[in-house]
């Protein structure tokens, strides 16, 4: 008897289209109905929106739950983390600089007297340490309840000049870091059916701006990957997890930050972002825009011809200012690109 070997290395072609087989509208009849009943929904579902305009939304309480907040080290991440905190939430700090990560939990303890907090040095963009952050906070805090995954870097560049290691980088940072995170933390929540993940995106997401190209296609992933999501948890029936898109506009979150962007609109002040963004996780937001009009006038825009698209984001522009060559690696968030890539 012959032992014959199976060469894996070898393609198999794709099969041809089918010609037997012609595409056809399936269930013309009950699509139809499916149709009516969408309609029906959407007039009964804005006649509740609109009488709710008046009523104040309901919000969960989150006292007692684990909160883990990435990117808490500084900005909107920290100031969620105060504001969670106060609403008695233990919070999970995490953040890729030890320093400035723990003075988040020092102002903590000192701003909300007997809150839990504890700070955990963690790279998201590596799985291996997102998977050992899940054990160690399960058994430090208990299982996480609200998943923020708000940690990315911006860094301005043009589409030829910047590195190869600084676009992969932002892209592991700000989007694989959200898988890394989820894939680690799911579990658990849909073992117990119980959980909110949230996803801080960004206004790129929805309006892309020159010299942004990373980070926006990051924040654009960020969206897709987050609906995809929510769309494989409604297939488990009786779902109970949540899931939260939030996308503000440019926030001030640093100094240094802002040396680089000349906006003509005012920017958001980082607790009026943090602000809306715990006042959307605690009413089960399923995605917003900070502020919520922005939203529409992305969508207005865009139904405009392209001239007179383009002529609105000129008016209401956005201008990423690049430092000189020499100067770009001792910005903050160049040196946790440059700390990334050391580690990978």
């Amino acid at each position: 008897m012959t032992n014959a070997k199976t060469d894996h290395t070898k393609s198999v072609p794709l099969a041809p289209p089918s010609t037997h087989e012609p595409w056809t509208l399936k269930n013309p009849i009950p699509l139809v109905l499916e149709i009516l009943i969408i309609f029906q929904m959407f007039f009964v579902t804005l006649f509740f929106k609109t009488f709710r305009v008046f009523l104040p939304k309901s919000k969960k309480s989150v006292k007692g739950n684990v909160v883990l907040i990435t990117g808490s080290g500084r900005g909107l991440g920290r100031e969620l983390a105060l504001m969670f905190a106060h609403l008695g939430a233990k919070v999970a700090c995490v953040d890729v600089d030890q320093t400035s990560n723990e003075e988040t939990v020092k102002l903590i303890e000192a701003k909300v007297p007997g809150a839990s907090a504890k700070a955990y040095t963690v790279n998201v963009a590596i799985s291996s340490e997102t998977a050992a952050l899940a054990v160690k906070v399960e058994l430090d805090l208990g299982p996480v309840d609200v998943l923020i995954n708000n940690a990315a870097v911006i860094v301005g560049h043009t589409f030829l000049g910047a590195q190869d290691h600084t676009i992969s980088t932002i892209i592991n940072i700000n989007l694989l870091g959200h898988f890394w995170m989820i894939r680690s933390f799911l579990p658990s929540m849909m073992k117990r059916n119980s959980g909110h993940i949230v996803a801080i995106s960004s206004i790129s997401s929805l309006s892309g701006d020159a010299k942004l190209s990373a980070y926006t296609a990051s924040k654009w992933g960020v969206n897709g990957m987050m609906e995809s999501l929510r769309e494989e948890l409604r297939d488990h029936s009786h779902n109970k997890i949540h899931t939260t898109i939030v996308i503000p506009k440019l926030i001030n979150t640093s100094a240094d930050y802002m040396k680089s962007i000349n906006s003509r609109l005012p920017v958001l002040s980082v607790e009026s972002a943090a602000k809306a963004t715990v006042h959307g996780i605690l009413t089960n937001e399923v995605e917003f825009t900070i502020p919520h009009i922005t939203y529409f006038t992305n969508i207005i825009r865009k139904l405009f011809p392209v001239n007179i698209s383009d002529s609105i984001k000129n008016i209401f522009y956005v201008k990423v200012l690049l430092p000189p060559q020499e100067d770009q690696d001792s910005l903050p968030n160049m040196s946790i690109i440059n700390r990334t890539v050391a580690t990978n």
